[in-house]
Parts: structure tokens; C-alpha cells; sequence
């Protein structure tokens, strides 16, 4: 797996396959580039897909992380790959990412899609499309704790009663058995990171296409939160996937694959 080397040392891996316009998929909190990896190759035929593990997280290395070193990394990864045109997929936590890093690489990026993601994660003032600080608060407690059991029932919480038959179970349960725990740190951090993050006053300033993907009944972050994201962002186009939770592209892999295929193969 290839990695490119910060000037801090911090080394920051991706995969990068296929070839034509670049996309770039950003996974989310406590995961890795592997839970997307299935996505990526649906949407592989004739493009460059790019797949970067988060600093902390899968094969890159533990490294301090906030939403801002994280935007930096994907900047760089950019710039250094020289990517033009690029079309940027940001899953969760992946989503406030691209977000943040857009101002950086604005002139390299052709398109936006935020899957299951949000402006802010956590409830408060004006917002009621999260979760409760307190409920963000136990789970940095269980995964200091037992992260060992943690984080596998964080995964299973993404999907709701009903959802998953039992290929996608198997599917999901297979994916969740392979993937490597994030860094200790990063993990602790990355929650704080969506303990404190609010992107809502940048959201008028996007000024690419933007698809927003959102599972009707995501118990991780709210239809609310996709919905406020998609009347935020000038002209984005909002997508409702009904009986999904926070990860149709596993519940659904054939419905998201071919939303995002229409998506980024528009030419306006």
C-alpha cells in the first residue's frame, strides 16, 4: 500500500487504482479505506479511484489528528498525486473532512458527495439532527475501556432492525471482523472531533455539484442532518435511500453504486 510522508513524519496510506477522473473516498470514524473499498470498485470502470486511510486509522501511522491536520492530509495527498478534476466522496466523518479540506484544493475539485455525513454531529443550539453530547461521551468511555468490544457494536449500531438479510450480514459481519482498530489516540480524538466540529456557516460557500446520500432511518447521524446539509449547499441534489441506516453502501451497495455513478458521470 502506498503512502505518502508528511514533513512531520506522519505517514498517510491510500490505495489508488484504475485510471481516468480521479475519485477520492474518505471513509469515517474508527474505520479504514477497506469499508469502502467494495464501493470503490463499483465505481471503478474508468476512473482512478483513490482510497486513503485517515491519519490513526487502518495502515497510516498514529499521529496526532482534528479536522484540521485531517483536511491538511488530504490536501497534500492531492497536490502530491496532482489530481485535477477530482471528484470527492466523503463517508461520516469523511464527509466534514472533504468539507473542511475543500477551501484548500477548491480549484482541483470537480464535484461533492457527502454520504451519511453532517455539518455537526452532535445536537445543540439550532440543531437537532444528532446525537446527544452525552451519548458521544459513552462511547469514548467504552472504547477507553474495551475497545476490542466497542468498536465491533459501534459497527452493528450502524444498521437498523430489518435492514440487513443474511448476505448482508455475512457481507457486513466479514468486513467488520477484517477491519484494524484505529490508533488508541485517534480514536479518542477523532470522537472529540465530532464532539466539537460545526461546519454549518461554511456550507453556503460550496460552490461545487454536490450529491448528498442519506439512509432515511441512519440512527448514527439523523435524515435531518442530510437534509439541512442539502438546503444549506447551494444547488445541491439530495438523495434519500428508504430503510437504509449510516452505511447503505453496504446495506444497499447496488443503489448507492449507481446514484453515485449518475452523479459523477454528469458533465454540468
Amino acid at each position: 500500500m502506498p503512502s505518502l510522508e508528511l514533513p512531520t513524519g506522519t505517514r498517510v496510506a491510500y490505495l489508488d487504482a484504475g485510471s481516468g477522473p480521479p475519485l477520492v473516498l474518505l471513509h469515517g470514524w474508527a474505520m479504514s479505506s477497506a469499508v469502502l473499498a467494495d464501493l470503490g470498485r463499483a465505481l471503478g470502470a474508468g476512473r482512478r479511484v483513490i482510497l486513503p486511510d485517515l491519519r490513526g486509522h487502518g495502515a497510516s501511522s498514529p499521529a496526532p489528528l482534528d479536522l484540521d491536520l485531517l483536511a491538511s492530509d488530504l490536501a497534500a495527498l492531492v497536490e502530491r498525486l496532482d489530481l485535477h478534476e477530482v471528484s470527492l466522496a466523503g463517508w461520516s466523518l469523511g464527509g466534514l473532512v472533504a468539507l473542511a479540506a475543500l477551501p484548500r484544493i477548491r480549484a482541483r475539485v470537480a464535484r461533492l458527495a457527502l454520504l451519511s455525513s453532517t455539518a455537526r454531529f452532535t445536537t445543540g443550539e439550532g440543531w437537532p439532527h444528532g446525537l446527544p453530547p452525552q451519548h458521544v461521551e459513552v462511547l469514548a468511555h467504552r472504547v477507553r475501556r474495551d475497545p476490542g468490544r466497542a468498536l465491533p457494536r459501534f459497527f452493528d449500531a450502524m444498521f437498523v432492525p430489518g435492514e440487513l438479510d443474511g448476505a448482508g450480514r455475512a457481507r457486513a459481519a466479514a468486513i467488520r471482523d477484517a477491519l484494524a482498530p484505529p490508533d488508541p489516540a485517534a480514536a479518542q480524538a477523532g470522537l472529540a472531533l465530532l464532539s466539537t466540529a460545526d461546519l454549518r456557516a461554511e456550507l453556503g460557500a460550496v460552490d461545487r455539484p454536490t450529491l448528498v446520500i442519506h439512509g432515511e432511518a441512519d440512527p448514527i447521524c439523523p435524515a435531518g442532518a442530510g437534509r439541512a446539509l442539502a438546503a444549506a449547499i447551494p444547488g445541491a441534489r439530495l438523495s434519500l435511500v428508504p430503510g437504509a441506516g449510516h452505511a447503505p453502501f453496504l446495506s444497499r451497495p447496488t443503489v448507492l453504486a449507481d446514484a453515485l455513478r449518475a452523479f459523477l458521470d454528469l458533465r454540468a
